[in-house]
């Protein structure tokens, strides 16, 4: 049996995925994808999934994103919308958050959901997870 291919965090790729990420964010557009069953010139490509670029370059998946990877720049970018807000509920808008009234209400808890949530993001970018 032969399984899809999974990205660095380990999650099944599409095998219709046109574009990937590297670790820097850069974006690989996927023009077809290449499961090789053997190999003699290259045994370390043996049962293994490859996708080509339209480059023609041949990427290993696991080393790949599927979504752009999270980066201190991305993580500036969404507090500065915060900040261009005056309000942490612009941070990630959940059901919860959409209940808010400006003024906000008592009953509010986006700054607690926002700042868990970049907390978490933190120690990811710090390599801490």
């Amino acid at each position: 049996m032969i399984h899809l291919p999974k990205d660095a965090e380990g999650r099944e790729i599409p095998l219709g995925t046109k574009v990937m990420y590297g670790y820097g964010g850069t974006a690989r557009n996927i023009v077809y994808w290449v499961f090789t069953t053997d190999s003699d010139l290259e045994k370390e490509w043996r049962n293994c999934w490859r996708a080509v670029t339209d480059a023609g370059r041949k990427l290993d998946p696991e080393l790949m994103y599927l979504t752009q990877p999270d980066s201190w720049e991305k993580l500036e970018e969404d507090l500065d919308r915060c900040i261009k807000a005056d309000s942490l509920c612009a941070y990630s808008p959940s059901e919860e958050c959409s209940t808010c009234v400006l003024p906000r209400d008592s009953q509010c808890h986006c700054d607690s959901l926002a700042l868990k949530a970049i907390q978490e993001r933190i120690r990811k970018l710090r390599g801490e997870d």
